[in-house]
């Protein structure tokens, strides 16, 4: 589990810029967030719609996940 996949899970909207994970945030969010305390997060409001929101940097599981390479295959 990660905090992006509980998030997913639980059905909160998340997106990203690059590896930075962003999501809104509401009570369920903040409940999820409190289970990973080393996780740095960042409180901003939305440009796009005023909403108040939570950046966290380097929690995007699919960005990392596309950087994995596959070493059992290389040799």
């Amino acid at each position: 589990m990660s905090l992006y996949t509980d998030l997913v899970e639980a059905g909160i909207d998340v997106s990203n810029w690059q590896s930075d994970l962003y999501f809104p945030v509401s009570f369920e969010s903040m409940e999820i967030l409190a289970k990973y305390p080393k996780q740095t997060r960042t409180l901003f409001k939305s440009n796009i719609d005023g909403r108040p929101m939570v950046e966290a940097p380097f929690a995007f599981d699919p960005y990392w996940d596309s950087k994995v390479v596959d070493t059992a295959s290389t040799k």
